[in-house]
């Protein structure tokens, strides 16, 4: 008889443990959901499910300092197969930020987003200062050759801040303005070869920079009325 009151006691303990876990679980879900941490609040989409075969790319990280439209274009194009399913590009995006990005993405309200468009032109709004003023043919003018680089260098800086410009700029009117921008020695011998082919310039340089290094082109400084020019010639033997 006592065997028998004893597992009944058993049952019932076992009975309201089991209530009180339940009724745990329960007061826990409610809070998570008042507070937004829920799982369903924390995760953009949860009811996603990754497509058979599918493997997350490893993303190239966003950390604060690039170009953010570079940084968009690159995370679509590792993402080729999937451009039709919004829920899983959007979901994945957070895997390609890092550093103050990702706590900017973390700190969202990611239920204002509800296309990938949304997340996008926000993501770029935030971090859209870090794209350079496109330059104009003033600016390029002004785009002369540093002390530290090459001339050949410098010409290769030159062309990619020209090929910025817009409306794009032909050959003629890309020489003319590149002609305009250099330091007078090198100027004087380019002066003459308006209308010549871009690459011509960039031999006539780099000549005239071989030449000012070997000393078969010197360079001198004459006064005239006060003011003082800068020529060169070639060095006699």
């Amino acid at each position: 008889m006592k065997m028998m009151w004893m597992a009944e006691q058993e049952k019932q303990e076992e009975r309201l443990k089991r209530k009180m876990t339940a009724m745990l679980e329960r007061s826990m879900n409610t809070t998570l959901t008042g507070t937004g941490m829920s799982y369903d609040d924390l995760c953009m989409h949860p009811n996603l499910d990754l497509p058979e075969g599918f493997k997350v790319p490893c993303f190239e990280l966003f950390n604060g300092t690039g170009n953010p439209k570079a940084h968009l274009r690159a995370y679509c194009d590792q993402l080729v197969g999937v451009r039709d399913n919004q829920a899983l590009i959007m979901r994945l995006f957070s895997r390609s930020l890092t550093g103050e990005v990702s706590e900017w993405f973390t700190a969202q309200d990611i239920r204002r987003w509800n296309t990938w468009e949304a997340m996008a032109a926000a993501f770029m709004e935030r971090f859209h200062f870090n794209i350079k003023t496109v330059p104009d043919r003033y600016y390029l003018e002004k785009v002369q050759q540093k002390s530290t680089e090459k001339f050949c260098e410098y010409m290769s800086r030159w062309r990619t801040e020209a090929a910025r410009v817009q409306p794009p700029m032909g050959e003629e009117e890309l020489v003319s303005i590149f002609i305009r921008s250099q330091e007078t020695y090198f100027y004087d011998r380019m002066f003459s070869m308006a209308g010549r082919p871009f690459s011509k310039l960039v031999k006539m340089g780099e000549a005239t920079e071989d030449g000012l290094k070997t000393g078969q082109i010197v360079s001198m400084t004459g006064k005239s009325t006060g003011s003082s020019s800068t020529g060169f010639m070639r060095k006699r033997g």
